[in-house]
């Protein structure tokens, strides 16, 4: 008897070191508690069927049936506490976003159940929460195909790339002796990660399709050349779009990208004609990390907005500046020169500025002009300038090009006279001398035949006093007179 009771005494402390032990993986060891698992279903004949589970690690999905399935196993044997609180599972897009959720809080009732068969939908399209009403009784957890009435929060739809699988599962903390079971244990939470050794989330890939647009129309406003293309936006929150534009019967353009923040295209014409758009929706959905399955993309088919017809451009209703951006001179027309040293005459043709700096010296560049270098004091101004030079207070007005009639017989006004008219200086041979311009062809010809003439009479009163006899008498008498 004493042998027998020793035997069954150190069979249960063998079993109490044991079990510890066996046991003292489950912080550690999350494989041993915690499960990927495929549920089955079970025909009349007893035959099992696989039934939709989670999709490998790495693998692509873009359905609305996509679901989550973990096993969970806390045994309550002995000292050890055992079974399943709740349970927290998360999809998580990488790249940013809210992710999908489902969770659920289980009842704790006398019979010490030690497993939970976890099942969480996940639409791909839409980001969702998942929540129950009321807590599951631990026996239902039991039921592998159990249907649980989720209470759903729809957040909108999801975007496509890389997402992680995160699940957490909490200990209900039940010890259980031979007849009873007591919920006073420590509760636990546990993670499941795709590998025990990598320490890492299962992750897979959604690829889901992207809508065509609608609502595409497009207007042309006269005012301002432009053409606006206009399109609904996509439900997609990670969509860009695509216009492709033909003008009259040529050839579909490439495209151009537009952001998916935007939902409009703005193009500028310049010539009349019709212009025609479409437009596609682009996506995102990359099957890998590296490689084409990085940057593969899901597009749309093409919709067409209305076409344009352009009958007429206006003009721009302000001219270019004539200079650069900088503010250097603009040369590329080599029929204008900007001047470099002062600003341009304001003042007209033949008109005289008043309070002009005397010895001021006229322009160069006037049509059959000279050598074509600068005029001494010009200040460098180069040849052809319309404009005063600095230190000029006057110009000549604008240069009228090429002329079949000689310089001399064109006049500033059309006159062919050589004199012009109105007031104003005309310019002499020497730069300090100023002629006056005459009113007419008169005012300058009356005035030297008068003093012609005043020439004439002074000339003929000398010779009549050269012949007087009186004359002679004061000649004879010249030496008396001189020793007077």
């Amino acid at each position: 008897m004493r042998r027998l009771l020793a035997a069954c005494g150190a069979a249960v402390l063998s079993l109490a070191i044991v079990v510890p032990v066996a046991r003292a993986v489950v912080p550690d060891g999350h494989n041993d508690i915690l499960d990927w698992w495929t549920p089955v279903k079970y025909d009349q004949q007893g035959r099992a069927t696989p039934q939709p589970s989670t999709s490998d690690d790495g693998s692509a999905v873009y359905s609305t049936d996509e679901v989550v399935t973990v096993k969970a196993h806390f045994s309550s044997t002995g000292n050890v506490p055992g079974g399943v609180k709740s349970w927290n599972i998360q999809i998580v897009p990488l790249a940013g976003g809210a992710p999908s959720t489902c969770s659920e809080n289980i009842a704790p009732d006398s019979s010490g159940r030690d497993d939970a068969y976890i099942s969480c939908p996940w639409d791909t399209t839409r980001v969702i929460d998942r929540t129950l009403d009321q807590p599951t009784p631990s026996s239902d957890v039991q039921d592998q195909g159990l249907q649980r009435p989720w209470h759903l929060n729809d957040h909108g739809p999801s975007v496509n790339g890389k997402y992680e699988i995160r699940v957490f599962v909490t200990s209900a903390g039940q010890l259980c002796g031979l007849l009873t079971c007591s919920w006073n244990g420590p509760q636990t939470q546990y993670e499941l990660y795709q590998d025990a050794n990598a320490q890492r989330w299962r992750q897979l890939y959604v690829t889901n399709d992207v809508a065509t647009p609608t609502g595409a129309n497009a207007g042309f406003d006269p005012a301002t050349n432009r053409i606006n293309v206009t399109w609904a936006a996509n439900p997609e929150p990670d969509v860009s779009y695509l216009v492709q534009e033909k003008v009259g019967d040529g050839k579909w353009s490439a495209g151009v990208a537009v952001p998916g923040t935007a939902t409009n295209y703005v193009k500028t014409v310049d010539q009349p004609g019709k212009y025609q758009y479409q437009v596609a929706a682009v996506r995102p959905a990359p099957t890998a990390d590296s490689g084409k399955g990085a940057s593969a993309t899901k597009m749309s088919g093409y919709v067409a907005a209305s076409a344009v017809t352009v009958d007429q451009v206006a003009p721009p209703t302000t001219a270019p500046s004539p200079n650069g951006p900088d503010g250097t001179i603009d040369t590329s027309d080599a029929g204008v020169n900007l001047p470099t040293n002062g600003a341009p005459s304001t003042t007209a043709p033949g008109s005289h500025v008043a309070g002009s700096v005397k010895g001021a010296v006229a322009v160069a560049g006037r049509s059959g002009g000279g050598s074509g270098g600068s005029r001494p004091g010009s200040a460098g101004q180069p040849t052809g300038s319309t404009a005063a030079a600095g230190g000029e207070a006057e110009g000549e007005g604008p240069d009228a090009g090429f002329s079949s009639t000689l310089p001399y017989q064109q006049t500033q006004d059309g006159s062919a006279d050589g004199l012009g008219s109105g007031d104003g200086e005309v310019d002499s041979m020497s730069p300090l001398v100023k002629v006056p311009r005459p009113q007419d062809a008169r005012s300058l010809l009356i005035p030297l035949a008068g003093a012609l003439a005043l020439f004439v009479l002074a000339m003929q009163g000398m010779v009549l006093l050269r012949r007087r006899p009186a004359m002679s008498t004061m000649e004879d008498d010249f030496d008396d007179w001189m020793g007077f």
